[in-house]
């Protein structure tokens, strides 16, 4: 039988920050909702960009999974994007006083859905700052069409040996 702390099971029968929310600078989905443990978590970010103003989640899975979504979400919120963003699993595992072995995978989850938000939100806010889309929809359909991966810089390292073997750089472009 699984024997979970005192915290992770305060984490789990009242989860705290549930709910999406309804606007938002940065979302992040991780699992499969039809078929195991699944995440979603929203972040709002402050008017200065630096911390994180608001935070939610939506998750599906063990109590595990549930308690430590609730537990990061507890952790960063307030906290300043770079803090946030060095979040650990094994932080998430220690502030639930241990998880219970073969459960340790749940902490990955929380802290994998609150990067990917981070990084949806300053990605949204620096194409939105470069006028690139013009509101977050325009951000969000640009996504989700697949066209995000023009705008991006996917890189073997061969670039920082052999700049003129990058095979991200096109013809006449010049490098760093």
């Amino acid at each position: 039988m699984l024997r979970y702390s005192q915290k992770v099971l305060d984490h789990f029968h009242a989860p705290r920050y549930v709910g999406r929310l309804d606007s938002y600078d940065g979302i992040g989905r991780l699992g499969d909702p039809d078929c195991g443990d699944f995440l979603e978590v929203t972040v709002r970010l402050s008017d200065d960009q630096q911390k994180i103003a608001a935070i939610g989640y939506l998750v599906k899975g063990c109590p595990a999974a549930i308690a430590t979504s609730s537990i990061t979400a507890e952790l960063v919120c307030g906290k300043e994007i770079e803090e946030a963003a060095m979040l650990t699993d094994a932080a998430v595992i220690e502030a639930l006083d241990g998880l219970p072995p073969g459960k340790e995978h749940c902490s990955v989850l929380a802290v994998k859905g609150l990067q990917l938000a981070l990084q949806n939100a300053v990605l949204r806010h620096l194409f939105k700052r470069a006028g690139i889309v013009d509101s977050g929809e325009a951000f969000d359909r640009l996504v989700e069409s697949g066209g995000l991966e023009q705008y991006m810089h996917i890189c073997d390292g061969s670039c920082e040996e052999s700049p003129e073997s990058c095979s991200q750089t096109t013809e006449g472009e010049k490098t760093c």
